[in-house]
């Protein structure tokens, strides 16, 4: 069975990562609740998870977080927005394309 521990971001200042330090969410809250939550919906690996946030795509995944009611305080209150978007065909074309970019890289 894979495992699903989140890896560490490898760009700190940008992707997802770099844009919930300066949005000042809980960094490590949101990248592990977003890299479990990836991993488990679309059949990532950690490294396809980690490789998604870090890349453009996790950069405007993160300036989504700021649409959740309340702000990103939760994995449930993260799963409960991803799962909305998911429900307007463009962005699930978005995830679409970046999970196959980052899969294909």
């Amino acid at each position: 069975m894979q495992t699903n521990n989140p890896l560490s971001t490898a760009n700190p200042e940008w992707g997802f990562w770099g844009t919930s330090v300066r949005s000042d969410y809980n960094a490590q809250m949101v990248w592990d609740a977003m890299s479990k939550l990836l991993a488990e919906r679309f059949n990532l690996t950690p490294e396809h998870a980690r490789d998604l946030l870090d890349a453009r795509f996790g950069r405007h995944l993160a300036d989504e977080l700021s649409f959740i009611k309340g702000g990103p305080v939760s994995p449930e209150a993260i799963a409960e927005h991803i799962d909305n978007i998911l429900k307007d065909r463009s962005w699930k074309e978005y995830f679409r394309k970046a999970i196959n970019d980052t899969k294909a890289a």
